[in-house]
């Protein structure tokens, strides 16, 4: 993996200093830059988290990802750095009592300066653009406040967004000493290829991320977030296809 090319492709810099500032320039050059997308998965093409192929993919021809690829290929950079990532699992809140499948998203735990900070640019939907503190101290992003709360009865860790009625849980997880593996990671990437519980391989997600907001497209639904304002609106099967490629630079067929 060539660190020169991903640091372009992500419009990031290189310092050789290893500090919170630096990692909040990584994290948020990715999240602007590489957009989140399944298209692979629902044309059935079998993903592969080997860094080599991860690399080819985001960086050579371009692309983006689900969170196996995009916070993989990421922990890989941060690895090449100097950085000491480590790999954690979540369970997303859909919402209304209901999770998603169980430790099925990837995301970083990043240790800076004795401190350590969830760090995540594979979400694919609302989610910070910049590291958040382990220690539950809120953080400001540009499109509003995130921590991360502790449970101490269920004995697990929350990432929150303030909302307009509270705080509102996006995943949780267990305490941050269970490491995972990518062969752990590997097995639940297929369930998520696979499995009639994913939400990943019914219909087109893709996402990405602005300074003043995000776009999204799922299934027929373009969705547009600016500040507090969201646009909703209703596609046309030509319509996914125009906007897939104005927004996404993405090729679907008709």
């Amino acid at each position: 993996m060539d660190i020169r090319k991903y640091l372009e492709r992500i419009q990031a810099v290189q310092e050789n200093e290893l500090t919170i500032e630096y990692l909040t320039h990584l994290q948020k050059s990715h999240v602007l830059n590489v957009h989140f997308e399944n298209l692979d998965i629902i044309n059935k093409k079998p993903l592969s988290l080997a860094k080599e192929d991860i690399y080819q993919k985001i960086v050579l021809a371009q692309r983006g990802g689900v969170c196996y690829e995009l916070n993989g290929l990421f922990y890989h950079l941060l690895m090449d750095l100097g950085f000491k990532p480590y790999l954690m699992a979540g369970t997303v809140y859909i919402g209304d009592g209901v999770w998603a499948m169980e430790n099925a998203h990837l995301f970083l735990i990043v240790p800076v300066d004795k401190k350590d900070y969830l760090v995540d640019v594979g979400f694919g939907g609302k989610c910070p653009r910049i590291p958040v503190p382990m220690s539950g101290q809120e953080v400001i992003d540009s499109d509003g406040k995130y921590r991360v709360k502790k449970d101490e009865e269920k004995k697990c860790f929350y990432l929150q967004k303030e909302g307009v009625e509270g705080w509102e849980i996006l995943y949780r997880f267990e305490t941050p000493l269970h490491k995972w593996t990518f062969d752990h990671v590997n097995s639940v990437c297929v369930l998520t290829e696979t499995s009639v519980q994913s939400k990943f391989n019914k219909k087109y997600f893709f996402s990405r991320v602005m300074e003043e907001g995000r776009i999204t497209l799922l299934g027929d639904a373009l969705i547009i977030v600016k500040g507090r304002e969201t646009i909703k609106e209703k596609l046309a099967p030509h319509e996914i296809v125009e906007k897939a490629h104005q927004h996404f630079q993405i090729s679907i067929p008709m």
